[in-house]
Parts: structure tokens; C-alpha cells; sequence
């Protein structure tokens, strides 16, 4: 889905440009993230309409994501062959070490 926001306060502007440049994000990532949590801290019903679920960030949850998905990647390439694909492909944004 596309939004569009008329009308925001510049003050609003700035403290988004800021917040995103800060986490390394572009501001449209840090809208949608401050969105998210906004309705993770919300208990009402909204968080259970199809929402994306999200994998929170502490190391054991992050795991238990990937032990999840363990299996289920199907591809031709060799892991070096996909973590360099994925080193090829991603965005200028965090820098990620993908080693274990």
C-alpha cells in the first residue's frame, strides 16, 4: 500500500529526518517502524488484522526465527555463494556481518 501525508508539521519533518538518519534508515523505514511499535505498545484488536509479524531484535528470538525458516530456503547456491548474492544485492544501509 502507497499513503501519502499532506500537511506534515516541519518540526515533524526534521525530528523524522533526524531519527532516520540516526538508525541508519531511510525515512520511509523509520515511519514504518515507528508505526509498528506504535501498535505493538497498543493492546487493542488492531494488532491481530494481518499485521507483518515482526521478529523482535534480542538474540534468542532472532534464533528461534531462523530455526523456524531452517529448511525451508530452497536454493541451487552453496551458503558462500548466497551470503555473497546477498552482500551483492543489499541496500547501502546497515552493515551486516553475515558469518557465524
Amino acid at each position: 500500500m502507497n499513503l501519502t501525508v499532506k500537511s506534515l508539521p516541519d518540526e515533524l519533518g526534521e525530528a523524522l529526518k533526524i531519527a532516520a538518519k540516526s538508525s541508519n534508515r531511510s525515512m520511509n523505514r523509520e515511519i514504518i517502524e515507528r508505526l509498528m511499535r506504535s501498535f505493538d505498545a497498543d493492546n487493542s484488536d488492531v494488532n491481530n488484522l494481518g499485521r507483518i509479524s515482526r521478529v523482535n531484535e534480542s538474540p534468542d528470538e532472532v534464533a528461534d526465527a531462523w530455526s523456524k525458516l531452517a529448511g525451508k530456503w530452497k536454493s541451487t547456491l552453496s551458503v558462500d555463494d548466497e551470503i555473497a548474492a546477498l552482500y551483492e544485492t543489499r541496500s547501502g544501509g546497515r552493515d551486516l556481518d553475515l558469518s557465524w
